[in-house]
């Protein structure tokens, strides 16, 4: 892969996507995840070892996705970066992608001054169902709706269950002071804000899913925004 003139070698290329994926037939453009340390466990570009370049499925404008970044840095909501890039395939233009970030160590050292932690993936689905529901004290029932993405270990699974415990079960007086020690509270309040406030049909508003959450060294978890390719729409989040 060349950059700007900078060639990186042995890089792993591969497509990636649901429904920017299967919805685009074959031959036509889709999106690309790229390891930059697919061979080489040191090699980055600019600091990151993965991209995803994007091409904006459904988003005739093509950016919902950059816009959505640019609104919640501003606002200091912890987001995936994102900007745009033009990308060549064996000499011929494939035009400009998107290209966000991926919420890795990297991202999370970025964010929160560490990478300590665990890190989740809710996965896009259309029933939903990764809003932190208590699903009762079994960890497989929290496998099918979170995707961990950090060292999967028990004790992680554990804090994740006592956070959705809490969010359900607690008297609404008491739940505050429950929470103070183990959710970012204004910082949920902000992700929810923005996520309201700019439409995102694909997201936890509207079904519970395409988010990330971090439970970060202290044992503080923090909700994050993860696919802004269906933003700034009209109509029908579940309020």
């Amino acid at each position: 892969m060349t950059v700007d003139g900078k060639t990186y070698p042995n890089v792993g290329v591969g497509f990636r996507g649901a429904s920017s994926l299967m919805m685009v037939p074959a031959g036509s453009k889709r999106s690309f995840n790229i390891s930059m340390d697919y061979a080489n466990k040191d090699q980055r570009l600019l600091g990151a070892k993965t991209l995803n370049l994007l091409n904006a499925n459904g988003d005739p404008s093509f950016m919902r996705g950059p816009l959505y970044a640019h609104i919640a840095a501003a606002l200091k909501i912890p987001a995936p970066r994102a900007n745009f890039v033009r990308v060549v395939v064996n000499g011929e233009s494939w035009g400009v992608y998107q290209n966000a970030e991926q919420f890795d160590k990297i991202m999370a050292e970025q964010q929160f001054g560490s990478s300590n932690g665990a890190r989740w993936k809710v996965p896009g689905s259309p029933q939903g169902r990764g809003g932190l529901e208590y699903l009762g004290e079994e960890i497989e029932p929290y496998r099918r709706r979170y995707e961990i993405k950090s060292k999967d270990e028990a004790k992680s699974w554990r804090s994740l269950i006592d956070l959705c415990r809490t969010l359900n079960e607690t008297p609404i007086d008491e739940l505050e002071a429950a929470l103070n020690a183990k959710l970012d509270i204004e910082g949920v309040l902000w992700f929810l804000a923005l996520e309201v406030a700019l439409s995102n049909e694909d997201g936890y508003w509207v079904r519970a899913s395409d988010f990330s959450i971090f439970m970060d060294e202290k044992g503080v978890f923090h909700i994050l925004p993860h696919d802004a390719n269906e933003t700034f729409l009209p109509g029908g989040g579940r309020g």
